[in-house]
C-alpha cells in the first residue's frame, strides 16, 4: 500500500497538478489554487480519452507534458485573490478522517487471502471498477459484466482512474476506496470555498461553507423506524454518501463550481484567459455527471439573462452541447425521462416500509419530506431568491441551480424504461436534488455567518445549534459504516483469478454461472470479460432487457447442457476462452478433450477452452 500511495502521489502531481497549474499559466492568468485540481482532472480525462480513441497511447504523457510546459518558463507568480488555503486545512482533515474510518479499510486483499468487499452499494463500485479496466482495453468500452455490448455513459471519472491504472499501476479499487475519493473530496472542498468567496460570503461564511460537505439534513426524524438503515440516503439531498463512495457527482460539482468561479473572474475584468478556463471546465462537467451538465446549463442561462455577457453565453452553449450529445447518444437510448411527480417521496416511504399514500395525503407528506430534506438549508432559500436578481454571474447561476434542484428532482423520473424480473427501477432524478444540496448550503452558510457576526445570537450558540441539527445523520453514517463488516470474496476465488490472469490476456472472455452472490471476479480483479452477470441491478440502463434475457439464457444453457458439442458451440458463439466454477458449481457435460484445467482447488476451478 505504501508503494501504491507513492505511485498515486506521483500521478497526481504529474498528471493532475502539473496540467492544472500549466493551463492557468498558458491562459495568462494568476494561479487560482481552487481550480488546479478541477482543471487537472478534466484535462487528464480528456487526454486519456484522446489516447484511447486514436489508439496512440503516447498521446497521454505528451499532452500532460505540453500542458505543464508553461511552468518551465512562466513563473507561478502571485496567486489569484481568493480564500486562504490555510482555512481549508481543518475541514480537509475532517474529510480525510471520515474517509479513513468509513472507506479506507475495505476493498482490498486481507492477510487471509480474501478480498474484503465494501458491502455498501457494492454493485455500483464493482461496475465502476470493471469500467476502469475496460478503459485500458480500448474504446468504446464494453458494458462490464456483459461482453460485446458497447457502453454509452459519462466516463470522465473512470477515464482518470484508467489513466492511473495504465500509467501508475493503481488498482481501481484502491482509487475508488482510498486515493481518488480523497483527491475528489479535497477538490470539491476548495471549489466550494472559492465559490463562497466569489458569492460575497464573509470569511466566517466561507469557513462555514467548507464544513457543509459533511453536514446533512433532518432525516434523523425517522431514527425510530427500523427500516431507516442509512439516514443520510433517505431524503436525497445529502452529498455525504457520494462523497464517501467517490461518486462522479463529486468531481463534477468541483468542475461546475470551478467554471462559475472562472466566469466570475472574467466578468470582473481579471483577465480574458479566465473565459477559456471556464469553457474547459464547463464542457467537461457533463462528461463526469450528465445531470450536472443539465443543471449547470440552467444556471448559466439564468446568469446570461441577468448579465448579457458573451463569455457566459459561450460557456452555456458548450455545456449544453456536451449534455445534449450525451443525452441523445447511445447512453440516452436506454434511459427514459418521464414526468412522475413526487416519485422520490413515494420511494422514501417504500424504503421506510410506510403505507403508500396518494393524492392530497401524499402531497401533505411531501411538504414534510421537503422540509426534512432541506433541513437547515431552509434558511438559505430567501438569500438564494435575492441572489437571482443579482447583476453578477455567480449569484444568479448558483441560486437558480440550488432553487431548481428540489422541484426538478420531485417532478421527473430518470430511469431505464424496462427492468428484468425481480429488479426495481432506480430514479436517478435524485441526483438533481443531491447536486443542489451543496449549492444551497452556500447561501445558508452566509445566513448563519451573519447571525454569528451580528452578535444577536452568541457565536457558540449558533455553532452548537448547527451541529445538533446538521450532524446526527452524519454521525449515524460514520458509526454504522465503521462497524459494518466487510463482505469477503472467498480466498479460493481470489487465487483462481491470479492463475487465470497468468494464463490469459486482458479482455479475454470467461464463462461463469450468472449468479448474484458476488460481483464477477474476472471483471473486478483482473480485467477479463464475462458474457453475463446478475450482480448489477440496473443493466437495462445500458442494454435492452430482451437482449440481456437472451444472453442470460445462452450462458445458463452452457452450464445446463450435457452435450459437449452444444457447450462448445455456445462458447465459440460468445468468444469465450476460459471457464470458471465457484463453490458447488459444476459442468454437466464431459470436459475431457475440450477443457484443460489451469487451477484446481476446493471452491474454485479454472479451465482453458481448447481450440
Amino acid at each position: 500500500m505504501l508503494a501504491a500511495t507513492a505511485r498515486y502521489a506521483a500521478f497526481v502531481l504529474i498528471a493532475l497538478v502539473g496540467p492544472g497549474l500549466g493551463l492557468q499559466r498558458w491562459a495568462g492568468v494568476p494561479i487560482d489554487p481552487a481550480l488546479v485540481l478541477p482543471l487537472g482532472i478534466a484535462f487528464a480525462a480528456g487526454a486519456y480519452w484522446l489516447s484511447l480513441v486514436t489508439g496512440l497511447v503516447w498521446l497521454f504523457p505528451l499532452a500532460v507534458l505540453l500542458a505543464s510546459a508553461a511552468l518551465a518558463w512562466r513563473r507561478l507568480g502571485t496567486a489569484a485573490p481568493g480564500p486562504s488555503l490555510h482555512g481549508a486545512i481543518a475541514p480537509g482533515l475532517a474529510l480525510v478522517a471520515l474517509l479513513a474510518v468509513t472507506q479506507y479499510p475495505w476493498n482490498r486483499v486481507a492477510g487471509s487471502g480474501e478480498f474484503l468487499l465494501d458491502p455498501l452499494v457494492a454493485y455500483d463500485t464493482a461496475f465502476h471498477v470493471g469500467l476502469v479496466r475496460e478503459l485500458t482495453l480500448g474504446y468504446p468500452p464494453q458494458v462490464p459484466g456483459v461482453s460485446g455490448f458497447p457502453l454509452g455513459y459519462h466516463l470522465g471519472t473512470d477515464l482518470v482512474r484508467a489513466a492511473a491504472l495504465r500509467w501508475a499501476a493503481i488498482d481501481p479499487y484502491d482509487s475508488v476506496s482510498r486515493f481518488d475519493v480523497t483527491v475528489f473530496a479535497i477538490a470539491l472542498l476548495l471549489a466550494v470555498r472559492a465559490a463562497g468567496a466569489r458569492l460575497g460570503l464573509s470569511p466566517t461564511g466561507v469557513a462555514l461553507a467548507g464544513w457543509t460537505l459533511v453536514a446533512t439534513d433532518f432525516s434523523f426524524a425517522f431514527a425510530l423506524n427500523t427500516q431507516a438503515h442509512w439516514w443520510t440516503d433517505l431524503l436525497r439531498g445529502n452529498l455525504l454518501l457520494s462523497l464517501a463512495l467517490a461518486n462522479p457527482v463529486v468531481p463534477a460539482l468541483a468542475l461546475a463550481l470551478g467554471a462559475l468561479v472562472a466566469l466570475a473572474r472574467a466578468a470582473d475584468g481579471e483577465g480574458r484567459g479566465w473565459s477559456a478556463i471556464a469553457g474547459i471546465l464547463a464542457v467537461a462537467a457533463p462528461f463526469f455527471k450528465v445531470f450536472l451538465g443539465a443543471h449547470l446549463a440552467l444556471g448559466l442561462l439564468v446568469a446570461l439573462v441577468r448579465t448579457r455577457r458573451r463569455e457566459v453565453a459561450v460557456a452555456g452553449a458548450l455545456v449544453s452541447i456536451a449534455t445534449l450529445a450525451l443525452a441523445w447518444g447511445q447512453g440516452g437510448r436506454t434511459v427514459a425521462v418521464t414526468v412522475a411527480p413526487l416519485d422520490l417521496v413515494r420511494i422514501s416511504r417504500e424504503s421506510l416500509g410506510l403505507v403508500p399514500l396518494h393524492g392530497v395525503r401524499l402531497a401533505g407528506f411531501a411538504v414534510l419530506w421537503i422540509a426534512a430534506s432541506l433541513g437547515l438549508r431552509l434558511f438559505g432559500i430567501p438569500a438564494a431568491l435575492r441572489a437571482l436578481r443579482a447583476s453578477n454571474v455567480i449569484g444568479p447561476a448558483l441560486a437558480a441551480m440550488a432553487l431548481a434542484a428540489w422541484p426538478l428532482g420531485l417532478l421527473f423520473r430518470v430511469a431505464a424504461p424496462e427492468m428484468l424480473e425481480g429488479q426495481k427501477a432506480v430514479n436517478d432524478a435524485a441526483y438533481l436534488v443531491e447536486q443542489g444540496g451543496p449549492l444551497l448550503w452556500l447561501f445558508t452558510a452566509g445566513v448563519l455567518a451573519r447571525w454569528m457576526e451580528s452578535r444577536a445570537v452568541p457565536r457558540w450558540t449558533v455553532v452548537a445549534a448547527v451541529a445538533l441539527l446538521a450532524l446526527p445523520s452524519t454521525a449515524q453514517f460514520v458509526i454504522k459504516k465503521a462497524a459494518e463488516p466487510p463482505d469477503p470474496l472467498p480466498a479460493p476465488m481470489v487465487r483462481a483469478m491470479a492463475a487465470l490472469a497468468a494464463d490469459s490476456r486482458p479482455g479475454d472472455v470467461v464463462l461463469q454461472r450468472p449468479g448474484a452472490r458476488y460481483p464477477p471476479a474476472p471483471v473486478i480483479l483482473i480485467g477479463r470479460r464475462v458474457p453475463y452477470e446478475r450482480f448489477t441491478p440496473w443493466l437495462t440502463q445500458f442494454a435492452p432487457a430482451a437482449e440481456l434475457e437472451a444472453r442470460h439464457e445462452v450462458v445458463f444453457r452452457f452450464f445446463r447442457t450435457s452435450d459437449p458439442e452444444e457447450a462448445m458451440a455456445i462458447a465459440r458463439g460468445l468468444g469465450a476462452r476460459y471457464v470458471v466454477l465457484y463453490g458447488a458449481d459444476r459442468l454437466r457435460f464431459d470436459p475431457a478433450g475440450r477443457l484443460v484445467p489451469i487451477h484446481d482447488e476446493d471452491g474454485a476451478h479454472v479451465y482453458r477452452i481448447l481450440g
